[in-house]
């Protein structure tokens, strides 16, 4: 029993304040450590009985820092939270007494960054940053090769990606330029540790910054200095295909560094005689080979301990504790990182005001030559009206003179609005007022959540489909058209005959994945409370939306793997779809008309295309892939195999049905022609009277 406390006492106790992906990330990382484990969270936005469902046992939850610090007093204090609030606290954690690991951006500011470093100083405790990929496998590998390259006389650090428009817990929007300062830190800590590698005394070596070219649609280049040294950092919106990597070039070879493979590859010597330019590709590709394939082994069988180079920054940060004077990551070095990223982020604001302005006043010119809208039938108000259908309807609305209001989560830049809309900055998932509704005559509901877990789920589709509806109440509106989805009904295999509007949701939604769930929930919700609201509501329920002037393939003709498009079933095929402009001509029907309106559509366009015309047309816009085709049957065969597998390995789970995913559904379209017909009669009608 002594024993036992006396090792409880020695473990390094671990804080963590935030409990979104990263923390979680974080409290695995942490738990490999044998001398460490986390004893609280603390997070204010996160509902705390779903928190005790996914952490460990044993870990105390609190609803902010302060008490948190009080009651536990940690040895160390995880900061996983948005940026903004990262120098306030990590200073109330240094304050405490805990040494800190703050997530990247370390800071906002190169002032925030030198207070939390010289507060950290003078309190004797240890600053670790978000620089795990200096701590990745390739990289630590790498390090031990370097001296073979002889002194580095050029480095290159990539980064392009790919954009979200939020975070993965669904509560913050991300616009594309705040993910690009979000990212920097990677590329830019990453060039600076290599630029000063072979410096003595590297910490009092600053980096100069020769040139930056920058632009606000999501481009960052950069040349910089170190003695003679050089430098290039470009950050990428748009670059393909996806990569993250460094290549460090010396007087006797390079070393290229990919992370998003987990790999590097060793070019030695000078590569000047013509036995070296013969050898020297055959060497890289056999490199290129072996390491990716023993990377992607390692993730396969999940030998990776956790988030790449998170266990071992981890690791190495704690074992710093023992030592006064030791230090993984100096802290000039994070300054350093942070003052690149403050003055990057500082232009690229600069840039997307001046933009913003000149967008505002070329949209204030067109809109004083705009006619007015018809206001004595009142005003639409369109949730999601930024989204690739909810743009679509706001057009579609625009164009016959409707006073168009659009709702979204932050707000939209001028060069983006549409002349003569309107434009409201709110959170459905938390809460709308009235106020806002003020001379809306109906509402056309196309805001959902189309990415993420079930949270995200249920925060942007579910809940804001009540508070959408508690608003409109409270206004006084009483028309609703809500947007739904096909994939919430019961499959034609279920009930044996075509799908029609009498179909019913499906009665265990979640097994189809939490975007079916969110929809089918926010259906029934819609028809609870419009019943207790005495609102009047309509229900149009899209079938694969797919956008011709910009096609992406529906989910259900196929997979890009590679180069290669895999498709399953004959070529012809067809696959019921609905074109987002016939959604948009639809919907403005259903305001035209609402009254005569059907109460529920299920939308599908009854000429639909065949898997063959969707695979042309990807091809077309597409010249780099090649299409497969997979038989239905066969792939039937495999599919049923691997639910006999999944049985096998997981009794206590229903077995997820991957040709259910593929097959094409049947459905009775009669009504979705006759409306679409007659839509059009109603457009030509109404572009004629105006």
């Amino acid at each position: 029993m002594a024993e036992t406390e006396k090792s409880e006492k020695t473990l390094i106790r671990a804080a963590i304040f935030g409990a979104g992906k990263m923390a979680m990330h974080h409290i695995k990382a942490i738990s490999l450590h044998n001398n460490a484990r986390v004893v609280a969270v603390a997070d204010p936005a996160m509902d705390e009985k779903k928190l005790k469902s996914f952490l460990p046992e044993n870990i105390a939850i609190y609803s902010n820092p302060e008490d948190l610090l009080r009651n536990i007093h940690p040895d160390v204090v995880h900061i996983c939270t948005p940026p903004e609030t990262h120098t306030t606290l990590a200073t109330l954690a240094l304050k405490s007494g805990a040494h800190i690991y703050v997530e990247k951006p370390f800071s906002l500011s190169s002032k925030e960054a030198t207070n939390v470093i010289s507060l950290a100083n003078s309190l004797k405790l240890k600053v670790c940053s978000g620089h795990q990929l200096l701590f990745e496998p390739q990289m630590l590998k790498v390090n031990d090769q370097l001296n073979k390259i002889g002194t580095i006389i050029h480095v290159e650090s990539y980064f392009s990606f790919n954009t979200v428009r939020r975070s993965k817990e669904g509560r913050t929007v991300i616009l594309p330029l705040e993910q690009l300062i979000d990212i920097l830190p990677h590329p830019v800590y990453l060039l600076l540790y290599f630029l000063k590698i072979n410096k003595i005394y590297s910490e009092n070596i600053l980096v100069d910054t020769y040139s930056l070219n920058i632009r606000t649609d999501g481009n960052v280049h950069g040349i910089f200095c170190c003695g003679e040294t050089t430098g290039v950092l470009v950050v990428t919106l748009k670059g393909r295909p996806i990569e993250s990597y460094i290549k460090v070039v010396g007087t006797n070879g390079s070393i290229y560094v990919e992370f998003v493979r987990g790999t590097f590859v060793m070019h030695l010597g000078p590569g000047t005689s013509g036995i070296s330019k013969i050898i020297n590709p055959y060497s890289n590709a056999w490199q290129i080979l072996i390491r990716t394939s023993t990377s992607l082994f390692k993730r396969v069988l999940k030998k990776q301990k956790s988030y790449p180079g998170l266990y071992e920054i981890i690791f190495a940060f704690y074992k710093t504790f023992e030592n006064e004077k030791e230090t993984i990551l100096g802290g000039s070095s994070i300054i350093e990182t942070v003052t690149i990223c403050e003055e990057i982020g500082k232009r690229l604001k600069t840039l997307d005001t001046d933009e913003n302005r000149l967008a505002a006043a070329r949209l204030s010119r067109i809109e004083l030559n705009m006619s007015k809208p018809e206001l004595g039938r009142g005003g639409v108000l369109v949730t999601g009206g930024t989204g690739m259908l909810g743009l679509e309807v706001t057009k579609e609305l625009k164009k016959y003179k409707w006073d168009v209001w659009v709702l979204s989560r932050k707000e939209q830049p001028y060069s983006l609005r549409i002349p003569g809309v309107k434009y409201l900055t709110a959170d459905l998932g938390e809460s709308v007022s009235s106020d806002m509704l003020h001379g809306i005559s109906i509402v056309v509901h196309c805001a959902a959540e189309t990415a993420g877990g079930k949270e995200a789920h249920e925060r942007n589709t579910i809940n804001a489909t009540r508070n959408i509806l508690h608003a409109m109440a409270s206004a006084g509106i009483n028309k609703f058209i809500h947007i739904s989805s096909i994939a919430v009904l019961k499959s034609s295999r279920d009930i044996k005959h075509p799908i029609d509007e009498n179909t019913g949701l499906v009665l265990q939604p979640d097994e189809r994945g939490p975007y079916v769930w969110g929809k089918s929930e926010a259906e029934r919700l819609v028809g609870k409370l419009c019943e207790n609201f005495g609102i009047e509501y309509r229900i149009i329920r899209p079938g694969p939306l797919v956008d011709y002037n910009s096609f992406a393939a529906p989910g259900r003709l196929g997979r890009e793997v590679g180069r290669i498009y895999i498709y399953i079933g004959h070529k012809n095929n067809k696959i019921s779809l609905c074109s987002v402009q016939t959604a948009a001509e639809i919907i403005h029907m259903y305001v035209e008309k609402f009254d005569s309106m059907p109460p529920i559509l299920n939308l599908i366009e009854p000429n639909s295309p065949t898997r063959g015309e969707l695979i042309s047309l990807l091809l077309k816009n597409r010249p780099d892939l090649r299409a497969f085709r997979i038989p239905a049957a066969f792939f039937w065969v495999i599919s049923s195999a691997a639910k006999l597998l999944q049985l096998v390995l997981r009794p206590n789970r229903k077995p997820l049905d991957i040709y259910a995913a593929f097959a094409s559904e049947k459905y009775n379209s009669e009504l979705a022609a006759d409306i679409i017909e007659k839509s059009k009669v109603t457009c030509d009608m109404n572009l004629h009277n105006n």
